[in-house]
């Protein structure tokens, strides 16, 4: 494929693998061990891992509309900068909250090398960005599955302080690509709102698919065949997250040559099918049928969302950025939905919420095409 000799795409999915690598070994399974040995108790920590996700929320949004006014390198050396610094700050952190607060910082890192990075693809690959977006996506994932094995065996050998230390090296990694990226930026002189109603839409998407993957993620072990049995649930969200990093690129490239709407249309019934299988499962194989299913439908959509969420809007950074403050809502919304109405309950609201989503999506695309 022509990425293979661009050496722009390969520092941006370079530096994507090395920040997802380093804020994922900062928090799983680090964080709660961390948090439990300078005395923490289960109610504080859920709301120290909460903290960053907040951050996200509101910093998303904000980080893309920079973005479009400063342009995206300023931006991504900012987020460098935090990488490189919010993992030394464990070191001072003795309490819940100073712990809050260094999980707040961490978090905007994250919150504005996402959108951002994904806006600058989209800038410099106009006609080919679901593809590398697709590809883009694919680098952070395999970082997000390597992290945990590499921070849990650190830990169990060398304790935290090595973790801390790596992270801020991976982050000093980030913070030096940034410094060859390209600079582009969006069309600020064309600033409207007109197409939030429409992203929106869009944005409940992928808020119905981050439902259901921090659903699986923090429930699957307590299916109850999976009870006691954390190396097989530990398998089944690896394999999750190695389908997804196969899927995405191809499911990107197909969105560029046939439009977005019908991956879309394919990939969010496929992630509706899967929540009904979990929420009436009562077999192991129908459990990993439907992560199998929800992997493969999720990374179809979540290909086709990204692009298009730029194509609805010229300010591309700030409609990635929306798109990703929406995302999180959802993502902290699932867990919460399943620990209240129940793993039957929970999954069954969660396939219902993403299958009315999208039909509201696709009558929105029928009426603006008539």
């Amino acid at each position: 494929m022509k990425w293979m000799g661009n050496r722009t795409l390969h520092l941006i999915f370079l530096a994507g693998f090395f920040a997802i690598l380093g804020s994922t070994m900062s928090k799983s399974p680090t964080l709660p061990l961390y948090a439990q040995s300078i005395g923490l108790g289960k109610g504080e920590i859920g709301l120290v891992a909460a903290a960053s996700t907040m951050t996200g929320i509101f910093i998303n949004f904000t980080s893309g509309l920079l973005s479009d006014l400063y342009g995206r390198k300023r931006l991504l050396k900012m987020s460098g900068f935090v990488f490189l610094s919010a993992p030394l700050l464990y070191f001072l952190a003795g309490d819940a909250l100073t712990l809050a607060l260094v999980r707040v910082y961490y978090g905007v890192a994250t919150a504005i090398f996402v959108p951002v990075s994904f806006a600058l693809v989209s800038d410099l690959y106009p006609h080919s960005k679901g593809t590398f977006m697709g590809f883009l996506s694919s680098s952070t994932l395999v970082g997000r599955a390597l992290a945990p094995v590499i921070a849990g065996s650190i830990i169990y050998f060398l304790g935290f302080s090595v973790v801390f230390i790596l992270c801020s090296l991976t982050g000093l990694a980030v913070f030096v690509l940034t410094f060859r990226f390209p600079e582009t930026r969006g069309e600020p002189e064309r600033f409207e709102f007109t197409f939030s109603g429409e992203l929106l839409l869009i944005g409940l998407l992928d808020a119905a698919v981050y439902m259901a993957y921090q659903g699986i993620e923090t429930f699957l072990p307590l299916f109850y065949y999976l009870q006691n049995k954390a190396w097989l649930s530990g398998l089944i969200l690896t394999v999750e997250i190695a389908i997804m990093a196969v899927v995405k690129p191809y499911a990107g490239y197909l969105s560029d040559r046939i439009g977005r709407t019908k991956p879309i249309a394919v990939g969010m019934t496929m992630v509706g099918l899967a929540m009904f299988m979990l929420a009436l499962s009562d077999s192991l194989p129908l459990v990993v049928l439907g992560a199998v299913v929800f992997s493969v439908g999720a990374s179809i959509s979540e290909a086709s969302t990204k692009p298009l969420a730029t194509e609805v809007s010229k300010l591309r950074g700030t409609a990635l950025g929306f798109l990703e403050s929406i995302k999180d809502i959802g993502q902290a919304l699932g867990p919460i939905l399943i620990g209240f109405l129940g793993l039957s309950g929970g999954f069954t609201f969660i396939g219902i919420f993403g299958i009315l989503s999208l039909g509201l999506f696709l009558l929105s695309r029928s009426r603006k095409k008539t």
